[in-house]
């Protein structure tokens, strides 16, 4: 499976894009390593002439992707519980039904074969762009309001 005008040596499966930014550093800079992670992810899917090697740096590295992702999904529902956005249910399901998946695919990654394994990174990298770039934008009102209130305090 590839991405339409990709080749598999690009240096980034997915090039950070301004259309990811929300305009909260935090929140920018949270979303701008997760990119870095799942780039990392998919170099290691192909950095795959030793098979055992391969399976322990592909695993490691989704391990590290997915330890920030928990991190940062942390913080963004912090905000936007303390900004009461109203979707916040809504999005929490969203970020516990990746977390599912990822868990699931996690158990067994060093088991798969690669192609399922980049299968696996083609979702990381749809969620990058159907998540971070529109869903995320939805709590941005919210809690643009929130941080107004509370920095003239």
């Amino acid at each position: 499976m590839k991405v339409i005008g990709r080749k598999d040596d690009d240096e980034f499966f997915i090039k950070w894009d301004p259309k990811y930014k929300i305009g909260i550093p935090v929140i920018d800079a949270q979303h701008e390593h997760l990119v870095k992670l799942c780039n990392d992810f998919y170099q290691s899917l192909l950095k795959n002439n030793d098979f055992e090697n391969y399976q322990s740096l592909v695993k490691q590295t989704l391990e590290k992707c997915l330890s920030y992702a928990s991190t940062h999904f942390k913080e963004e529902e912090r905000l936007m519980l303390a900004a009461k956005f109203e979707g916040y249910k809504q999005h929490k399901a969203s970020h516990d039904a990746f977390t599912q998946k990822c868990e699931i695919n996690y158990g067994f990654i060093d088991k798969l074969p690669a192609a399922e394994a980049i299968k696996f990174a083609h979702f990381l990298y749809d969620w990058i762009h159907t998540h971070i770039a529109h869903e995320d934008r939805l709590y941005l009102p919210a809690l643009v309001e929130f941080l107004k209130k509370n920095q003239s305090k």
